[in-house]
């Protein structure tokens, strides 16, 4: 609330003045010391509530500017502050229309009990005045709260997005990683229990140590937002992540112009589908497919094995957030297995 309402107190100098040089005694006193009671009262709830009670203290203020009229013609600036109240009303047009009344109220009180050109005059002015001063000032307020919690909004669904964006990237790059890092570390121990060469086995470690070192570093990439992966890169991580798991990887890649994002994308969708191929697929042989169509670029990625029991787990659910972002459908195969994503984009 701060300090702007008890400020705007001092025009009760206006009435204080007035009552100065027209001094009351008895039963006037009396009503003058109520009346500036239950002017507090409904002045200061005026700021706490709303709808109908707000209304119950404007008409309140408004009576006692009435009832104080007839003693003191300062008592039109309760007139002045029932107007200023109407800018707390839920709406700008209802606080307008509200002005509008209390004005006309006003002037039909003045004409009915005949009051001095020194009462209406300054009632109506001021009440106008001020009354449309407060009542913008208050579609203002409403205006910049309304634009802060807008933006507020925005910035929460944004991190969301983003929170969102790092956990799929994290799940992609940790998943494909890790899986590759165990069926190396299983073929070396492997290797270890047939008494391989002690140079193949160092071979099988050394790529586990650089499998790690790249992945750490792509982790890295992808919280700070750099992470910006490559159709064919992904496709050299998945022939080492298909070698190990015996299964022949088999790619046509006709478009070769697509923009950074859009690539980025489609490479992660890649890098995931190839995981869930080496972590589940009962296949000896994958396709990955990336042509042009009619309406943009076609990446197909295929398997000879089948989803029986097909639900979409976190890893699908990624891939469709991906080609959604891009303003792109998924499809999906279940026998045999094949995931089609369709991207609207020139090439």
């Amino acid at each position: 609330m701060g300090y702007a309402p008890y400020l705007s107190l001092a025009y009760l100098t206006i009435f204080f003045v007035n009552l100065y040089f027209a001094p009351v005694t008895g039963l006037k006193l009396a009503a003058v010391i109520i009346a500036l009671i239950v002017f507090l009262i409904c002045y200061f709830r005026a700021f706490w509530v709303d709808g109908v009670q707000l209304v119950i203290c404007i008409v309140s203020i408004f009576a006692i500017g009435v009832a104080m009229a007839q003693i003191n013609f300062g008592a039109s600036v309760f007139f002045v502050y029932a107007a200023a109240m109407c800018s707390q009303l839920k709406t700008h047009r209802i606080a307008l229309g509200s002005l509008i009344f209390v004005i006309c109220s006003i002037g039909l009180f003045a004409a009915i009990t005949q009051q001095s050109t020194f009462f209406w005059i300054p009632a109506i002015l001021f009440s106008f005045i001020i009354g449309l001063m407060t009542v913008h000032q208050a579609e203002v307020d409403r205006k910049n709260k309304a634009l802060k919690l807008s933006e507020e909004h925005i910035e929460a669904l944004a991190k969301t997005a983003e929170r969102e964006r790092i956990g799929r990237d994290l799940h992609d790059v940790l998943g494909h990683s890790l899986s590759v890092i165990t069926l190396k570390s299983e073929l070396a121990s492997k290797m270890i229990d047939k008494g391989v060469a002690l140079d193949k086995i160092r071979e099988e470690i050394k790529a586990v140590e650089e499998l790690s070192r790249e992945t750490l570093a792509q982790v890295r990439g992808a919280v700070v937002g750099y992470n910006q992966a490559t159709i064919d890169t992904e496709l050299l991580h998945a022939q080492v992540a298909t070698k190990a798991a015996d299964i022949e990887l088999i790619s046509d890649i006709e478009v070769n112009t697509l923009t950074a994002d859009v690539e980025s994308q489609l490479a992660l969708i890649v890098r995931e589908a190839i995981t869930n191929i080496v972590r589940h697929a009962e296949t000896k042989k994958a396709w990955v497919t990336l042509h042009t169509r009619n309406t943009g670029v076609e990446l197909s990625i295929k398997d000879q094995g089948s989803m029986t029991d097909y639900k979409e787990n976190s890893g699908l659910n990624g891939m469709r957030q991906r080609i959604t972002k891009l303003g792109g459908e998924m499809y999906i195969e279940t026998a045999p297995t094949c995931l089609r994503f369709n991207v609207p984009v020139s090439v």
